[in-house]
């Protein structure tokens, strides 16, 4: 994917794109955690099944990624991207109709595909934007990704007072609200989209080069398996504490508002630091935010928890992002996203189930604690002496 255009001045393209991630990720994909509470009560499901429908968006995630590998060879990633966006806010519109578990687990799954092909498109089209202009890249990288920060911040500030309303009957009038503040997310990054579409290179169909990328894989599954655990259940979590809405409101607030600044905290390590480095660090981060709150459950380890979990979050795919782009010729950019998002999205799909499955068995605090571990091993991995694969892209 090549830019042939004047490069930007600005980081106002990064932004308008990283609304999709808000839509895809904040809204369609994390938004959950704020609901399940209300589903869980109203319709009488332990913590294994409300985690499935959070594994039940991972696979749709996962079929997204597979499926934009191949797409890819016959669609431009800004065509893939756009469709993404529409195959995120439709199911997120259609989810609250029904309430049996079928219908619920096709709409998470649809919207998982969508957000699969909106997030890697869309990271591979922020990296041809910004192709000539280096000054710029490293940030309007973390900004796209760091998106996911104004879904997030949007959700809480619009379901944890609709669902304090309504009671726990209202979850369908929550999917509706979530669609729509989705589709007015799209706009900007549609119009973004269509002005980069014409002017960048179809994916090519050569076979990528791994060597020496296995350990930041690796470390990037680990990341997807941790770090969903805390956002699918600390929602909940601080519902068991017997903590306020009004306060689990702001722990979500604060989660998004540290998200959407972190590529202003990290800009310098963004822009100098080995994306390996980047990687492990934003582990770490996210380590000691899912810590906190099991060492204390008190409010102020809790808000703590959510500024370093959401200051890091949307880092670790902003350093894989640089790996791409420093290991791959600029036309498999897109693909490498896309096998990454795969791996991730597999660690998505294995980390909700599983630690609903240890909350049923123990406690929530042991879910947390397994995350611990995942994330730990992962900011280890990802330190792993890289061998270079490819003379970097500029």
């Amino acid at each position: 994917m090549t830019a042939t255009h004047d490069p930007p001045t600005s980081l106002w393209p990064a932004f308008g794109l990283g609304l999709s991630v808000a839509a895809g990720n904040g809204l369609a994909r994390f938004a959950y955690a704020l609901v399940l509470p209300a589903m869980r009560e109203d319709l009488r499901w332990t913590y294994a099944e409300a985690g499935w429908l959070g594994t039940a968006n991972a696979l749709g995630y996962v079929l997204g990624a597979i499926s934009a590998y191949i797409l890819l060879r016959r669609f431009r990633p800004s065509q893939l991207f756009i469709l993404g966006l529409v195959l995120i806010v439709a199911p997120l519109v259609l989810t609250g109709l029904r309430a049996d578990h079928l219908w619920l687990s096709l709409t998470r799954i649809a919207s998982g595909v969508g957000t699969a092909w909106a997030f890697a498109c869309g990271g591979a089209l922020v990296a041809a934007r910004y192709q000539d202009a280096p000054k710029l890249r490293g940030t309007a990288t973390g900004m796209f990704f760091a998106g996911g920060g104004i879904g997030i911040a949007a959700a809480g500030l619009t379901i944890g007072p609709l669902l304090a309303m309504t009671g726990s009957s209202g979850w369908p009038l929550a999917w509706l609200t979530l669609g729509l503040l989705a589709a007015l997310a799209c706009i900007w990054p549609v119009r973004e989209a269509l002005k980069i579409g014409g002017r960048a290179n179809e994916a090519s169909s050569a076979a990528l080069e791994l060597r020496g990328l296995w350990p930041s894989l690796l470390s990037y599954f680990l990341v997807a398996c941790g770090y969903i655990v805390y956002m699918t259940f600390i929602f909940a979590w601080v519902g068991a504490q017997k903590m306020s809405w009004q306060f689990g409101t702001l722990v979500w607030l604060t989660l998004g508002a540290s998200a959407a600044f972190s590529p202003f905290a990290w800009r310098r390590a963004l822009d100098t630091w080995p994306p390996a480095l980047i990687l492990s660090a934003s582990g770490m981060a996210m380590l000691l935010g899912t810590l906190l709150p099991v060492i204390s459950a008190h409010q102020v380890p809790v808000l703590l928890s959510a500024v370093f979990f959401g200051a890091s979050i949307f880092i670790a795919p902003a350093a894989v992002s640089g790996v791409i782009r420093q290991s791959m010729p600029s036309n498999q950019w897109a693909q490498g996203m896309i096998l990454y998002t795969v791996l991730f999205a597999i660690g998505q799909a294995i980390g909700p189930v599983l630690a609903g499955w240890v909350a049923d068995q123990r406690t929530l605090d042991a879910s947390m604690l397994l995350a611990v571990a995942q994330l730990g091993l992962a900011a280890s991995l990802a330190l792993w002496p890289p061998r270079k694969v490819r003379t970097p892209v500029a």
